[in-house]
C-alpha cells in the first residue's frame, strides 16, 4: 500500500518522545501510548473519513442483515448475491467485493479507508477461519452460520479484532519509518527477530487498549438496527463516540 495520504513523518515534541523511548529501550506500554499521541493529530480525522466511515457503515449493514428472519434476502439486499452464499470463502470473497466496491464510491480516496477495509476483511478472515475450520466448509443450507461472525458475541470479538488491527495499523504507519533505523548492535532490537517480538507486543497493546468499545458497539448496533437507522449520518456519531472512549484508554495508560 503506498502511504500517500497521511502526510510527512510527524516533527512533534510527542513524536520525538517516541524515538527517544525507542532508543531508551521503553517499556512496550510507554512506547505504545506515546506512539499514539504522536500520531493522536490524525487519528483524531478518522471519525470524519469517507473510507472508514465507509467500511464501519457496510460491517453494520451486513450485521443487521445477519439478525433477520430471512438472512440470504437480507445479504443480498445488502450487496452479497446469493450465489455467493453457499461456502465461507465464498461469503468472504463477496463481503470483501462489497466493501471494496462501497469504498470506491466514497468522495475522497485516503490511506485510512484503506487501512480500515484491510482491517476488516483481515479480521473476518481470521474469525471465519477459527469457528469453521475451513473457508469452503459447505453451508448453503445454513447461511445463518455462514454469518454467525455478525451476531452475538462472535460480532464483539470481531470488531475488537477490527479495531484492534486498524489501530495497530495506523500506529505502525509512523512507527515502521522509524524502528528500521533502531535494529542492529547496540541498538534497541539487536536483530530482526527481537524486532518481530515487538511487534508482536506491540499489537497485544494495542488489542488489549481498545477492548474498551466492546460493549458499546453491539448494543449500538441492535438499537440502530431494531430502529433502521444504520446510515452514513449515524455511523459518524457512532464513530466519534467510539474513538474517543479509545482515546480516552489510551491516554489512561490502557489500565
Amino acid at each position: 500500500m503506498g502511504h500517500i495520504y497521511l502526510g510527512a513523518l510527524p516533527r512533534t515534541y510527542r513524536w520525538k518522545e517516541v524515538i527517544e523511548l525507542l532508543k531508551s529501550g521503553a517499556d512496550l506500554n510507554d512506547l505504545a501510548d506515546a506512539s499514539f499521541f504522536a500520531a493522536h493529530s490524525g487519528l483524531q480525522r478518522v471519525p470524519n473519513d469517507a473510507g472508514f466511515l465507509s467500511t464501519v457503515n457496510s460491517i453494520f449493514e451486513l450485521a443487521a442483515a445477519a439478525r433477520e428472519k430471512d438472512v440470504s434476502g437480507a445479504l443480498e439486499n445488502a450487496g452479497i448475491p446469493r450465489e455467493h452464499q453457499s461456502t465461507s470463502f465464498d461469503v468472504l470473497v463477496a463481503v470483501s467485493n462489497k466493501v471494496t466496491d462501497d469504498l470506491k464510491h466514497t468522495a475522497d480516496r485516503s490511506d485510512i479507508g484503506q487501512m480500515a477495509r484491510d482491517s476488516f476483511v483481515e479480521s473476518l478472515t481470521r474469525q471465519v477461519q477459527t469457528e469453521t475450520g475451513s473457508l469452503f466448509q459447505a453451508g448453503s443450507q445454513d447461511i445463518k452460520k455462514l454469518t454467525q461472525p455478525f451476531r452475538g458475541k462472535q460480532f464483539k470479538v470481531l470488531m475488537h479484532e477490527f479495531y484492534s488491527a486498524f489501530i495497530s495499523r495506523f500506529l505502525s504507519y509512523h512507527l515502521s519509518r522509524e524502528i528500521p533505523n533502531h535494529v542492529g548492535p547496540d541498538s534497541r532490537f539487536a536483530d530482526m527477530a527481537e524486532h518481530a517480538e515487538f511487534n508482536r507486543a506491540f499489537d497485544l497493546h494495542c488489542r488489549q487498549t481498545v477492548r474498551i468499545s466492546d460493549e458499546f458497539t453491539p448494543g449500538w448496533v441492535g438499537k440502530a438496527a431494531f430502529e433502521n437507522d444504520i446510515s452514513r449520518e449515524s455511523v459518524k456519531k457512532y464513530a466519534h463516540v467510539a474513538f474517543k472512549k479509545i482515546a480516552s484508554e489510551f491516554e489512561r495508560g490502557g489500565k
